[in-house]
Order: C-alpha cells, then sequence, then structure tokens
C-alpha cells in the first residue's frame, strides 16, 4: 500500500533530513507541506517538488488522501499537532523532544490512545549504524561488567535569535538541539536511570534557555553515565563505553550524515552506515502498515521529557 505523507516545518530537519530518505522510499509519497508562512511554504514545495503548501492545520487534515504526518515544527507546537492530527486519524512520527513538558506529553499521550493512531517518536540515532553495533554488543553480554559511558554533541545551529535560544517556542535549547538524543541513546541502552542530576549555564549568550548542559544518569549502584549537550562549543559528536573489560569509542555517530568511527578496544570496527532517517521512516511506514509499534514510542518521548526537566 501507498502511504502519503506530509511533512509540517520546513527547517532544516525536514529538508535534509527526511525529505531525501523519504524519496528512496518506494511507495512512500510527500504530498504537501506545512509552513507558518505561506511564500514560504509555497517557495519550500515548489524546491522539493511537493504537491501542495499550508499554512493551517486544520486545511491541511482535512485532505482525505493523507495519511500521516512528520512534525518537524518547534516543541511547543508538537503537542496541538499532534492532537489534532490524532482527532484526524492521521499517523504522526513527532520530532524530539516530544513536547516543552511533562503534562504536554500525557495531554497527546491520551489522545493518541483514544484515537488508536501510530505514533512514532523521532530518535534517528537509533538506526546509525555505529549505535547499533554498540547496542548489539551490549545486548550481546560480551562486554563484561559495563561501569561508565558518556557522549557529548555539539549542535553546529547555535544562533542566539534562534527559537530554541529565545525561549518562546522551547523550554530547552543545548538539550532540544542535542541532549534529547543522548538521552535515548542510553536509556536504549541500559533502560531507566535510577536517579539524575544536572548542571547547566549560559555563559555566551545569556539565554533563557541552556547554553551547555551536563547530566549525571545513575542506573543502579553499578553504572553511571555522562551527557554534555553544548549550543556553544565547537564540533563534538563522541560515545564512549567502558565495562571491566573493554572498551568501545564512537566518534560522529550522531546527525542526519554521519562519518561514523567505531573502535573497540582500539580496533577499528567495519560498519555500513547508512541513513538513520531512511531507516526511521522505513520503521514508522512498517508500523502503519502492519499495525505494529514503531521502534520509539511516546512513552520513549515521555521518559525523555522527565529526565530533561531536571535541569529546570
Amino acid at each position: 500500500m501507498a502511504i502519503n505523507i506530509s511533512i509540517l516545518g520546513t527547517g532544516r530537519i525536514a529538508e535534509f533530513g527526511y525529505i531525501p530518505a523519504i524519496k528512496q522510499i518506494e511507495d512512500v509519497n510527500i504530498i504537501s507541506v506545512l509552513s507558518r508562512d505561506q511564500l514560504r511554504g509555497e517557495d519550500f514545495a515548489r524546491k522539493n517538488s511537493i504537491p501542495n503548501s499550508y499554512s493551517n492545520i486544520d486545511d491541511l487534515l482535512e485532505d482525505k488522501e493523507l495519511d500521516a504526518i512528520i512534525i518537524c515544527t518547534p516543541d511547543a507546537m508538537h503537542e496541538e499537532q499532534t492532537i489534532k492530527a490524532s482527532q484526524a486519524g492521521k499517523h504522526v512520527l513527532c520530532e524530539k523532544p516530544m513536547a516543552t513538558s511533562v503534562a504536554s506529553c500525557l495531554r497527546m499521550i491520551d489522545e493518541i490512545k483514544r484515537s488508536k493512531i501510530i505514533f512514532g517518536m523521532a530518535y534517528n540515532n537509533r538506526f546509525n549504524a555505529g549505535l547499533r553495533y554498540i547496542k548489539d554488543t551490549i545486548d550481546s553480554n560480551i562486554l563484561g561488567d559495563i561501569f561508565y559511558a558518556r557522549a557529548i554533541l555539539s549542535t553546529q545551529q547555535n544562533d542566539p535569535e534562534g527559537w530554541r535560544a529565545i525561549g518562546e517556542q522551547s523550554n530547552f535549547w543545548a538539550m532540544s538541539a542535542t541532549g534529547s538524543h543522548m538521552i535515548d541513546v542510553f536509556r536504549w541502552f541500559f533502560g531507566e536511570p535510577t536517579d539524575v542530576k544536572a548542571t547547566t549555564i549560559s555563559p555566551k549568550y545569556r539565554s533563557v534557555n541552556d547554553e551547555l548542559t551536563s547530566l549525571i544518569l545513575n542506573f543502579g549502584d553499578h553504572l553511571i553515565c555522562e551527557i554534555t549537550a553544548s549550543a556553544i562549543t565547537p564540533k563534538a559528536n563522541r560515545i564512549e563505553i567502558y565495562s571491566n573489560t573493554d572498551s568501545i569509542i564512537g566518534e560522529n555517530v550522531f546527525g542526519i550524515k554521519t562519518d561514523e568511527l567505531i573502535y573497540h578496544n582500539g580496533q577499528s570496527v567495519l560498519i555500513k552506515p547508512i541513513s538513520s532517517f531512511f531507516g526511521e521512516v522505513i520503521d514508522f511506514t512498517n508500523a502503519i502498515i502492519k499495525k505494529t509499534t514503531p521502534r520509539s514510542t511516546y512513552i520513549d518521548g515521555l521518559e525523555n521529557i522527565r529526565i530533561m526537566d531536571v535541569i529546570r
């Protein structure tokens, strides 16, 4: 069956993540785009060969040919757009973070359950080859006892006038842009943390939101994970896993396009990178067709926000 999708938002993730990935997938079509700026939306649609452009989500959702939406809008818009799409019977793939608060996530979940749509959380890094290698290696129990892990990721989209920095449409900056992904990866690897501590500063632009945040996640009394998310430092993209016998180091493992390097005990690991957005959309559309659960769900979105809330 063919699946018709609308993309909500005309930013970098939509243009360089989802559109190239969807164009590689047979029987998945982008039939419309939503932009708050009608002219911007029309230009985006022409540029990317998308048939229809809307500035009003209600008009977009009236399209009977539409099956699903991908939400790539600012964080504060996710709740309303998800609820309206659910009520219209449209499936939803929602960019991270799920919303701006736990309460917002819970309202979304109530409507998702009521409408019985498929909802996927867009944690594309679960489909990156390097991180999948680490996950498979952890699950194989060949690493011994894992005691410590850390990850650092900085965003190059560090505009102090951007919506994350200004704070009207997001409660987070660095954590919204990069930290959410690292939290998700460690939850994917190790489950739910038993304790979370955070420290955050905004020393460069004095943003109302976090410019630099570090989290410490405890998993019982046997594992500590550190996360550093930055909106102000030069490029950093790294993950490290340490057990009593092994180490795994990953470079360039997060992002839209990765040039991943994995070292297991100092030895280079041969991996075959794929587009993580391709894998994510395939997973989402297969869930629609087969009426199954996507790899990331609203539970992942909710628990991620619970952890991010610690910094506030």
